[in-house]
């Protein structure tokens, strides 16, 4: 199969891929405000995952800004024991997932609710 034609088929994720293919890639722990913040420091990806659409790599020139602009205020907590889409603007949020692929390092996994 195309890569590129993969579309997301349930969250959470049970594989990771890219235009490349299949990634070498493991899921860790779903993180926090505070582990977003550092692994990006340290050089982690974003990638959206979305039920029914292919995931989406956030480019790393611009993760900083997604970050800011777009997930820490509708990041649900890893403790959370669940959500309502109405407590976050647009009536969507992330779930984030720590992995790791052993190439390239650490991947943030926004699971995208809504």
């Amino acid at each position: 199969m195309d890569p590129t034609m993969k579309i997301v088929t349930c969250i959470p994720l049970v594989e990771l891929w890219d235009s490349e293919g299949l990634l070498d890639a493991r899921w860790v722990r779903y993180v926090a405000e505070t582990d977003i913040v550092a692994l990006l420091q340290d050089g982690a990806s974003f990638v959206i995952a979305e039920a029914g659409e292919a995931l989406r790599w956030i480019s790393t020139g611009d993760r900083f800004a997604f970050w800011k602009a777009e997930v820490r205020s509708r990041l649900v907590a890893p403790n959370a024991g669940g959500f309502y889409l109405d407590d976050y603007r647009g009536q969507y949020c992330y779930v984030a997932a720590l992995w790791h692929d052993s190439p390239s390092g650490s991947v943030i996994v926004l699971e995208k609710h809504h």
